[in-house]
């Protein structure tokens, strides 16, 4: 009598043990943000996209994020042709989109979208595209797959969230939000208008209502939720298409179950998306050759050190003799000598450096042709710039390299420089590559005449180079670009106002102010801490630790 109750234990546990081990039901729902640059994502009020990223949705979630993610290659950052790759996981040169218009000539059939695939392989679970523009009725058709062009990013909103709160909600969902572009064309992208900024606010309000749809879900703990969110393009001024990074950095967000916290590693690609998801319903991607990958499980998250360490020159120029604070042998050496005939001044003077625009001034920075950087590669470079609205040529802030080709070895900070589809000259950041791209130049940052800009430049771990700018309004702006094959070293000492070789034909007319240099990558954190103390009328000089 006594083994009855024994056996219906070992019944019960049995039971309960299997339905612990039962898997989740795996869910995703990706969401194309038409437009939104990576920095628009930290400098907007955007609390449910923040909430993802630092995996404060759920505590079952964890939430990875990039800051540098790219936009196509082999095809201009239009809509059309990163459209089809976020829905295909596939570049260009295969999917046969390279620009607006062309998407109904598209090569779907070879390269379908991942829920065409979804819907192929696994016909049970439901399906759901949904949009406002046009032409993404021909962007990677499926007849299994659910397709709707909606009346409105709004009207969309609602009713995916009311669908995703019920038990018919499909498995596999992507929508497509046409907001921040309408916004970016109404008053810029970059510097931010005022509908751009709104727009990005009102996308992260319909990503919120998602977010509190799927997680009022009857079934919500026994599901699996990924969750993704990218944009096809960035811009620059009222458009996009451009080369240069303004038009081709944007950002990643994730969260889901098996997401590791942090910064995803490496630049990763908004077409990594869909093949993320494609292995997330347990489809082998590996056999499909698609031009995505998987992501989400590598991240990086750099331990935070003190602003001194890797420090190799500091200058505050205010003194007449310009001394490097951070203790190293890296002088400052004047090129061209104290200007006091021309009235404009070249120097040390007013507690910052002035290079008045003539032929053989700047300052030569003795030593910094010795420099050995951390991972071979990774430096930083932070200071304050204050330009006229026009330059002569497009002379060197700050180079090692000579500036007569962009093919040469080294680098250069520059300012004059129209790049392409810039509606105006500005700053500019140019290095050479080992690889098939021989060069590199990420541009145009608009210059605000006369007035002290913050900028920054940072090779980081991840291969990726950096190119920041602090504007007046207190938004720090930022392109990235790949930087793994970078040739850095030339032999040359460091110029200010010139290039490496000190002679170069376009001298600058600029003034320069709290330079600093170090041997390593600094953090985004160190980058904001520097940019927010100098709008506080404090130096670096004030916050090193």
């Amino acid at each position: 009598m006594k083994k009855l109750p024994l056996l219906l234990f070992v019944a019960l546990t049995s039971v309960l043990c299997s339905q612990e081990a039962t898997p989740r039901r795996p869910m995703a729902l990706l969401i194309m943000l038409d437009g939104m640059r990576a920095d628009a994502l930290f400098n907007t009020h955007m609390p449910n996209l923040h909430a993802l990223m630092k995996g404060e949705w759920h505590p079952d979630y964890k939430g990875a994020f990039s800051d540098c993610a790219q936009a196509l290659t082999d095809a201009k950052p239009s809509s059309a042709t990163n459209h089809a790759a976020i829905a295909t996981g596939v570049t260009a040169t295969k999917h046969r989109v390279f620009n607006n218009g062309q998407t109904k000539d598209g090569n779907f059939k070879e390269w379908p979208s991942w829920l065409g695939r979804l819907a192929d392989t696994k016909p049970q679970l439901k399906t759901y595209f949904l949009y406002t523009w046009g032409e993404n009725d021909h962007t990677a058709p499926h007849p299994k797959v659910k397709g709707k062009r909606g009346p409105s990013d709004a009207a969309n909103g609602r009713e995916l969230a009311q669908l995703l709160a019920t038990k018919d909600a499909p498995e596999a969902t992507m929508i497509f939000v046409d907001w921040p572009d309408a916004g970016g064309h109404g008053t810029g992208f970059y510097p931010y208008g005022t509908s751009f900024v709104r727009a990005q606010m009102q996308s992260d309000m319909l990503v919120g209502n998602l977010m509190k749809a799927i997680a009022s879900r009857e079934t919500f703990a026994q599901e699996d939720w990924l969750l993704m969110i990218t944009a096809d393009h960035g811009g620059m001024s009222t458009s996009h298409g451009m080369w240069g990074g303004q038009a081709s950095t944007i950002p990643i967000v994730m969260a889901g179950r098996h997401i590791s916290q942090g910064q995803l590693a490496g630049i990763p690609n908004h077409y990594d998306l869909p093949v993320t998801a494609l292995a997330h319903f347990g489809l082998d991607v590996s056999t499909m050759k698609l031009d995505g990958k998987v992501i989400g499980k590598q991240v990086q998250n750099p331990a935070k050190r003190p602003l001194k360490q890797g420090l190799q020159a500091y200058f505050t120029f205010d003194d007449k003799e310009a001394k490097n604070l951070a203790g190293t042998n890296i002088k400052a050496t004047l090129l061209g000598g104290e200007d006091t005939a021309s009235g404009l001044g070249n120097g040390f003077a007013d507690g910052f450096l002035r290079v008045p625009g003539f032929a053989g001034h700047g300052v030569a920075l003795e030593g910094t042709e010795k420099l050995q950087f951390e991972n071979k590669t990774n430096f930083s470079i932070t200071m304050w710039v204050r330009l006229p609205e026009s330059q002569i040529g497009d002379p060197a802030i700050i180079s090692n390299k000579d500036w007569n080709s962009g093919q040469n070895p080294g680098f250069v900070l520059n300012a004059g420089k129209r790049g392409d589809g810039a509606p105006w000259t500005g700053v500019g950041f140019n290095y050479a590559r080992s690889g098939k791209v021989n060069r590199a130049d990420l541009n145009t940052f608009h210059i605000e005449p006369r007035e002290w800009v913050f900028y920054a430049v940072v090779l980081q771990a991840n291969g990726a180079a950096y190119v920041y700018q602090g504007r007046r309004d207190g938004n720090l702006h930022w392109i990235a670009e790949h930087a793994e094959d970078i040739v850095i070293n030339t032999g040359m000492k460091w110029h200010i106002g010139q290039d490496g070789t000190g002679n170069y034909k376009a001298p600058l007319n600029g003034d320069i102010d709290d330079l600093a240099i170090w041997n390593r990558a600094i953090t985004f954190d160190d980058v904001r801490k520097i940019y927010q103390a100098g709008r506080n009328g404090m130096s670096l000089g004030d916050i090193l630790e």
